[in-house]
């Protein structure tokens, strides 16, 4: 994950230019800062030789927390989107019931066509889920409402609404 000066500042003993320093010499995270070591980080222009053992404590304690809070919202992200898939599951054992008859022609296959693709979508955005975490959430989080409203709806809603959350998960990877 890369960081900004601002971020790097979070770190005591680090200010504006030495942040800077840092992000130029491509050490842009705090893990990256952590494996610099205390010979490299006292090669940095300008760093208090005395903090450095306390700054790549601070990094490693951040650094850590990071990767913890990454991980926990991908699991998250992931049980979302189980949820997401079971919903769909229940919406068309609901729409089999309430319309066995209509289902057996075109509008049936239209409606089979937009759960797959659907199911398809989902199965995308679970590959990718460790990517792009902030905007996968969002994502998520806006197919579950247009999702919301289909339980009770009519077959042409039923696809209106499931073409609109596939679109909705397509949108992680644009």
């Amino acid at each position: 994950m890369r960081l900004t000066a601002k971020e790097l500042q979070q770190l005591r003993g680090i200010g504006d230019v030495l942040a800077v320093r840092l992000l130029e010499s491509g050490h842009d995270s705090f893990a990256k800062i952590v494996a610099l070591g205390e010979k490299g980080l006292k090669e940095i222009k300008g760093i208090n030789p005395k903090a450095v053992p306390e700054i790549l404590e601070q990094a490693e304690r951040l650094s850590s927390r990071d990767e913890g809070d990454r991980d926990r919202k991908v699991e998250t992200l992931k049980e979302s989107l189980q949820g997401l898939r079971q919903f769909v599951q229940e919406i068309t054992a609901t729409a089999m019931e309430r319309f066995s008859e209509k289902l057996s022609g075109k509008t049936g296959r239209k409606l089979t066509e937009s759960l797959v693709r659907f199911i398809e979508a989902v199965e995308e955005v679970e590959g990718r889920a460790g990517k792009k975490l902030k905007r996968t959430g969002k994502v998520v989080v806006k197919a579950e409402q247009s999702m919301e409203g289909l339980v009770g709806a009519g077959l042409k809603d039923l696809r209106k609404g499931l073409k609109k959350a596939r679109k909705a998960l397509q949108r992680v990877h644009a």
